[in-house]
């Protein structure tokens, strides 16, 4: 081949190069809305998934009172986030299982637990290692997501954020999995004050919980108050779940 020849096969092979690496940098986690039972009732949910193997974890996102499942908003943008740190995501819509009723029996807490349960399931039957496996929750979802960690689920760790007491009574923790408490320094809907009866109550079970106080911060969150949020969160479960190195054979 001529010196002509060579300059056009290099310049080629550049330009390959460069059209790779745009593809790489613009590559991002992917989402698809997803169904599956629980309770003998399905499920709605969506699907959050990393680019490529990402860290071989996976969270359960369980949400708060009165929320959809939708493709916007910041409850899809944290999911986005999380996805986008290497984790699988599953937001499942709990209250498909019982709808609300305000009052909230525990045979209906244990329903929406049940939710969580079956979506770690899914997860860990998709080839997830058990111990990489979490559960995030919000107000109401929070409590849903660490009772059910800690009931007796197969998640490795939890974290609740602006959840307490007031949100259902906690019950003794049949098993013990790190746990995170996020709260809202100025929360007005879950008093600051039933944030810490549940924290002491968990400790006091042998619990190890981590607290993290939102500065500033009251039951509904700005942007720049989710992006601290999805910061601590990935700095727990990037120590826990989410460790590149943890060995799982």
């Amino acid at each position: 081949m001529d010196r002509r020849g060579l300059i056009i096969c290099g310049g080629a092979a550049l330009a390959l190069s460069a059209v790779a690496a745009r593809a790489q940098e613009q590559a991002a986690p992917t989402y698809e809305g997803v169904t599956f039972e629980s309770h003998g009732k399905p499920i709605r949910a969506i699907q959050y998934r990393p680019v490529d193997e990402g860290r071989r974890s996976a969270i359960v996102m369980m949400h708060g009172s009165g929320a959809r499942i939708t493709n916007r908003g910041p409850w899809h943008e944290l999911a986005m986030r999380f996805a986008a740190d290497g984790y699988q995501v599953l937001t499942p819509l709990f209250t498909d299982a019982c709808p609300d009723d305000g009052v909230r029996p525990e045979r209906m807490m244990n329903a929406w637990c049940d939710v969580g349960e079956d979506a770690i399931q899914r997860l860990i039957d998709s080839g997830v290692d058990r111990r990489r496996t979490a559960l995030f929750g919000y107000s109401l979802g929070s409590y849903v997501a660490v009772d059910g960690a800690l009931g007796g689920g197969r998640a490795a760790a939890a974290i609740g954020l602006a959840g307490g007491v007031d949100v259902y009574t906690p019950r003794s923790p049949r098993r013990r999995v790190p746990v995170m408490i996020i709260r809202a320094e100025n929360d007005t809907h879950v008093l600051p004050r039933n944030t810490a009866l549940w924290i002491a109550f968990l400790r006091d079970k042998g619990i190890n919980v981590r607290e993290e106080v939102l500065p500033g911060a009251d039951h509904l969150f700005t942007p720049p108050q989710w992006l601290d949020i999805f910061e601590r969160s990935a700095a727990f479960y990037g120590g826990n779940i989410g460790r590149i190195d943890q060995d799982v054979s």
